[in-house]
C-alpha cells in the first residue's frame, strides 16, 4: 500500500511579498459585485504591484465591440488609450482582441514598428514603455478588454513584470466575468419578479 507524504503548508519557506499580495487581492476581486468595482481594484493593484509603472488604465469592450476606458490612474493614462482608439492601433487594441490570455508590449515606444502612430504619440507625451494584458477569462475565449500599464522611465517594465500584468489581468477577467454573471442573474431575477407580480 502506498503512502502520501504529508505536506506542511506552513513549511520553512515564507511566501513572497508578491504571492501574499495576490493572496489578499483575489478574495477582494471575487467579492466585488460590479464590473466597475472589479476594474478599479485591478487598476489599483497594478499600480501597487508594478513599481516601474506611472499610469494604469483598463480597456473594456461594450456589447457592440466598441472599446472604452472606464478606469484610469495617473497622468495621461486615459489619453494614451484614447489615442489608440482614435488611430485604430496600439497594444490595448491588440490585447483586447486576443483569444485567451496574452500580452502586447513595447519597451521602446519611440521606435516600435508594431504601432508607429501610437508609439510616436506616446513618446511625445514622455512615455517609453507599455504592457497591455488581455482580460481573457480562459484559453479559447475572447478577451473582455485589457489591463494597460505605461512607464515613463528607463529601465522600463521588466519581463517579469509582464508576467505580473498577465496574472493580474487573468484574475481580473475571471472576477469580471463573475460580476457580470451576478449582474445578469440579478437583472433576470428582477424581470421574473416583475412578471410574477405585475402592477
Amino acid at each position: 500500500m502506498s503512502t502520501i507524504d504529508r505536506v506542511d503548508v506552513r513549511g520553512d519557506a515564507e511566501p513572497s511579498s508578491l504571492a501574499r499580495r495576490f493572496a489578499l487581492l483575489v478574495p477582494r476581486l471575487v467579492a466585488a459585485s460590479t464590473a466597475t468595482e472589479v476594474l478599479t481594484l485591478l487598476a489599483e493593484a497594478a499600480q501597487r504591484f508594478l513599481p516601474a509603472v506611472d499610469a494604469v488604465s483598463v480597456t473594456a469592450r461594450v456589447g457592440d465591440g466598441t472599446l472604452h476606458t472606464p478606469v484610469s490612474i495617473g497622468p495621461a493614462a486615459a489619453e494614451l488609450d484614447r489615442i489608440q482608439y482614435d488611430l485604430g492601433e496600439g497594444p490595448c487594441i491588440d490585447a483586447s482582441h486576443m483569444i485567451g490570455p496574452g500580452v502586447a508590449a513595447s519597451s521602446d515606444l519611440a521606435t516600435t514598428r508594431a504601432w508607429p502612430g501610437f508609439g510616436a504619440a506616446a513618446a511625445a507625451l514622455g512615455y517609453v514603455a507599455v504592457v497591455s494584458a488581455a482580460l481573457a477569462p480562459e484559453p479559447g475565449l475572447p478577451a473582455l478588454g485589457a489591463l494597460n500599464v505605461y512607464a515613463r522611465r528607463r529601465p522600463a517594465i521588466a519581463a517579469t513584470e509582464h508576467d505580473v500584468a498577465l496574472l493580474l489581468a487573468t484574475h481580473g477577467a475571471l472576477a469580471l466575468a463573475h460580476a457580470q454573471a451576478l449582474s445578469y442573474a440579478e437583472l433576470q431575477h428582477g424581470r421574473l419578479v416583475r412578471a410574477e407580480h405585475p402592477h
